[in-house]
């Protein structure tokens, strides 16, 4: 590092592409898009948004008042305007309380008081819909006494008036009730917190061995669904997305509120806008203009490293040390500690952060000298445009010369990225796409999208297995670490670093594993000479003579059960045909033509493949889309519990592709109840689908907590059913199932959330590919 540094050649070269950079996106990119602010393309964007309201396309007038808002000068004239026509679409879209935000925020930047008075009246009108009829009461006085005191025209007058009387009606009716916050609590950690072990539950500890370095045993059993751990993150950065995140919490599905000063960072609300500012945003606003961390990838999270520690403040070394004079020496400090007594939760994070593994010593050479690059990069961009360095020394116990300093910094980044390589963490969020293939209607496919990447430090010392006995959720930045199974007393707690038995062979996963984390699995799964290739199963033909699984090696392959050889040639035939079977239907021009040819498809490929092959399921998925189509709901459900039982037995019963594939099954039972009321099956299907969505809220809070919104609707419908069940129960099912609540017929179109979710689910991987693909491949931009 210190080499870089010094060598003004690689400094001059790194500015000139820094401003280069700069000059490049730092600047108004279109009439529609700006890294500053620009009150012409807010503009724009408003005038936009106007005439989608107008033409009552509500949705997508929220969208272009978003863009103004971000595009807004806020010390200006348009940014109040935008949040005030953003507040009517958030009103009208019943988000009272992120309208009421916006018409706050409107006022409090400056809104102008001749037409004050409608966004008084708009505030009155959410705390209504939201049950606070104090609230609503005081801010309709308030309303009233701002227009007395406007010059409005007679015209204006009777429409205030007007809509005044509305509201007063609506205040004295006695119908209206106080909605419930969707507020609640996060889990706790299994057996409490753990005083030895920050972010840990008391069911486990922290350990060191020759053979496993620091490692996660269980030292009291645990069952599934309880906590190990719940911890915040060091530090963490948000990924460039379609739909962002806030910068500061993660959280997604946001009523954005940007930066004042750039275009490109967005924020949940303005408490997150003011705690970023300080901890990060101001030396990374230059850099989010001239698009520096969309190109550096994983290095923005080591530049975040550095700049949220200066923002804590750096700890002192321990004190059987001596006072460190240079960067070399304050680096030698803090790795001189005791690596697992720094858990404790009375320890600076910082040592935890630190003293995380970097494998610099096994890294190839050519890596370290891109890491030692970028992290020069990153120290000149922090010395050319910011004022980083006159803070820091504020922020060091120890007095360093203004080039020691540089040099502690840079050497930090590079420290950090190594870190991060081999324990970074990717932040997940559940979110659906809804698309239209233009034959058979909507689709909405669910994908586990990352919405940021983190460093976790207490979660970071569980090792790896390809089997692993934990489940990783995400509440907003939080990571929730629960048990996948039974968990006894001395076991060691597994996370999967990316390679999984049910999606890999051994030795791709063993590569994987080598090329990132530099060692060699040697876990159950890569041991067990049953299950180490348990992933081909997947792929595998059916043995034609005992319809055992097949897997192909080259060109020949034979059946280990009955030795019988595999026809390859004929195989494949018959997979052609099949394909040009499903290409006919695909463009057929009725839906039972399509129908018809793709279950002919499907016949030929389970002649082929076995049983639990993955492309076998994914026409099944298809077939039964089709049948639904068609109202042939029964079909669709029987094919999609081949699948439920498929699924089962490649990744577990508990798993999350259960999960998603039982929500989809019991869409479609759903879509049967509706579609057909007077059948004489009604009650089982009642039955049978209240158990189903049941089971699917289950391995969903397991899977993704219970604040994910697609529980609460999960939640709903076993809701609605149960009603359904107690309206028609008999003598004899009458203990059978207890509503939570009563809902009314006319309720139905509330829980039809729109077209049954079908995939398969697209997932990416949950934690750590975990780590592999995630991290590796957004530093290799």
């Amino acid at each position: 590092m210190s080499y870089f540094r010094k060598n003004e050649g690689v400094r001059k070269i790194m500015l000139q592409w820094l401003q280069q950079m700069k000059c490049s996106y730092a600047k108004k990119i279109s009439e529609l898009d700006t890294a500053l602010k620009c009150d012409q393309v807010s503009l724009l964007w408003r005038q936009m948004g106007n005439d989608k309201f107008r033409a009552n396309l509500v949705e997508e007038s929220y969208c272009c008042y978003s863009k103004s808002v971000l595009y807004a000068n806020h010390n200006g004239p348009m940014y109040p305007l935008a949040l005030a026509n953003r507040s009517a679409s958030l009103l009208r879209m019943k988000r009272f309380k992120e309208s009421l935000a916006d018409v706050a925020l409107a006022i409090e930047s400056g809104y102008p008081a001749e037409q004050r008075h409608k966004l008084l009246l708009r505030r009155v009108d959410c705390h209504i819909e939201l049950g606070q009829r104090s609230e609503a009461r005081s801010a309709l006085s308030s309303a009233i006494e701002h227009a007395k005191a406007l010059n409005l025209s007679a015209i204006q007058t009777l429409e205030f008036e007007k809509h005044v009387k509305i509201l007063e009606k609506k205040l004295d009716n006695p119908v209206c009730e106080i909605n419930q916050d969707d507020e609640f609590q996060l889990p706790e950690c299994h057996e409490g917190s753990n005083t030895d072990f920050v972010s840990a539950s008391g069911a486990i500890e922290l350990r060191r061995s020759e053979t496993a370095g620091r490692h996660v045993v269980a030292k009291a059993s645990a069952r599934r669904g309880d906590v190990l751990f719940s911890e915040e993150p060091y530090a963490w950065v948000t990924l460039p997305a379609e739909e962002p995140a806030c910068e500061m919490c993660c959280q997604t599905d946001i009523n954005l509120v940007p930066c004042s000063r750039c275009s490109r960072s967005v924020y949940c609300g303005a408490q997150c806008r003011a705690s970023a500012s300080p901890a990060f945003h101001r030396w990374e606003c230059a850099g989010a203009q001239f698009a520096l961390f969309p190109t550096i990838g994983i290095a923005h999270l080591a530049l975040r490293v550095l700049l949220l520690s200066a923002n804590e403040g750096f700890p002192r070394i321990p004190r059987a040390f001596p006072e460190p004079k240079s960067a070399a020496e304050l680096f030698q400090g803090y790795a001189k500690v005791d690596n697992i007594h720094i858990y404790k939760q009375d320890t600076p994070p910082f040592y935890r952060m630190f003293n995380l593994v970097t494998n610099f010593d096994k890294m190839n050479n050519n890596d370290y000298i891109q890491y030692a690059l970028t992290a020069t990069m990153l120290i000149n961009y922090l010395e050319h445009f910011t004022t980083f360095f006159d803070y820091l020394p504020s922020k060091v116990p120890y007095r360093l010369s203004g080039g020691q300093l540089r040099l502690f910094a840079g050497a930090l980044i590079l420290r950090s990225l190594g870190q991060l390589v081999c324990n970074g963490h990717a932040a997940l969020s559940l979110c659906t796409v809804e698309e239209d293939d233009g034959l058979s209607g909507r689709t909405i496919t669910e994908r586990e999208v990352r919405k940021a990447t983190a460093i976790y430090p207490s979660a970071a010392m569980m090792n790896h297995s390809c089997d692993p006995n934990i489940i990783n959720t995400f509440y907003k930045k939080r990571l929730i670490v629960r048990c996948a199974s039974g968990l006894p007393a001395g076991a060691e707690v597994l996370n999967c670093y990316g390679p999984h038995r049910a999606r890999e062979p051994a030795p791709r996963r063993q590569a994987q594993l080598r090329a990132q984390y530099m060692f060699t699995c040697a876990c159950t799964a890569c041991r067990d000479a049953e299950r180490r290739d348990f992933a081909l199963l997947f792929s595998a033909y059916v043995c034609q003579s005992c319809k055992s699984p097949v897997v192909l090696s080259g060109q020949r392959a034979q059946c280990r059960n009955c030795s019988a050889a595999l026809q390859l040639d004929r195989a494949l035939s018959i997979i052609d045909r099949a394909e040009d079977l499903a290409l006919q239907g695909e463009q057929a021009s009725s839906a039972e033509e399509r129908c018809e040819k793709m279950y002919t498809a499907y016949r030929l490929k389970q002649q082929v493949w076995h049983r639990h092959h993955t492309s076998l399921r994914a026409a099944a998925d298809r077939l039964a889309r089709l049948h639904a189509d068609l109202g042939d709901y029964s079909k669709s459900v029987e094919l999609i519990k081949q699948n439920v039982q498929s699924l089962e037995y490649q990744f577990g019963s508990f798993s999350v592709e259960v999960a998603h594939e039982l929500r989809k099954l019991s869409d479609v039972m759903l879509e049967r109840i509706f579609k057909m009321p007077g059948h004489p099956d009604y009650r089982d299907w009642c039955l049978e689908a209240h158990k189903v969505i049941k089971k699917a809220v289950q391995l969903m809070e397991l899977n993704y907590g219970h604040w994910e919104v697609l529980v609460k609707r999960l939640r709903e419908q076993e809701a609605f059913v149960a009603s359904l069940l107690a309206e028609s129960r008999t003598p004899e099912t009458a203990d059978c199932v207890q509503p939570q609540f009563a809902l009314q017929p006319e309720d139905m179109s509330v829980l039809q959330t729109g077209p049954v979710t079908w995939g398969p689910v697209v997932y990416t991987s949950k934690l750590g590919t975990r780590s592999f693909s995630i991290i590796r491949n957004l530093y290799r931009k």
